[in-house]
């Protein structure tokens, strides 16, 4: 099945955004962790690990945006992962919001809510095309 992308100048805007935000994540987790850990209540383990997979994340977007025309399946990857962390980081909501503080308990909700949020608004922007290739589509 071939996809199409929409309006993929405002679409890269979306995929910077998701760069900007999960690589200042990770930067701010993978480098301040020790500190981080005592103001959120959260594990050191868990800080660096939810670091770690938002660069991921990051470095994926950025490779999107600095594409021409971004991979359609590339994208779709990074949506379909971007739900599945949405769903790991619910569950990590629940596992660790006791033991929170304030500020952990805001980052933890906030993960769930824009990596869902990008998910769901990304997905907007890849269709299911015709049997006609409009100039847009691309598939591997």
């Amino acid at each position: 099945m071939k996809y199409q992308l929409r309006n993929i100048p405002l679409l890269k805007k979306i995929l910077l955004a998701d760069f900007l935000l999960g690589g200042g994540t990770a930067v701010i987790g993978l480098c301040g962790y020790p500190l981080l850990s005592d103001f959120m209540g959260l594990p050191v383990n868990l800080i660096v690990i939810i670091s770690a997979v938002t660069l991921a994340y990051a470095l994926v977007a950025l490779r999107l945006v600095t594409q021409k025309q971004p991979a359609v399946s590339l994208l779709r990857i990074l949506i379909y992962a971007n739900w599945i962390w949405a769903f790991i980081s619910l569950a990590l909501l629940i596992w660790y919001l006791p033991g929170a503080t304030i500020w952990g308990a805001a980052f933890l909700i906030l993960q769930v809510a824009v990596v869902g949020g990008l998910a769901y608004v990304e997905g907007t922007y890849v269709t299911r095309s015709g049997s006609g290739n409009t100039g847009t589509s691309r598939s591997r």
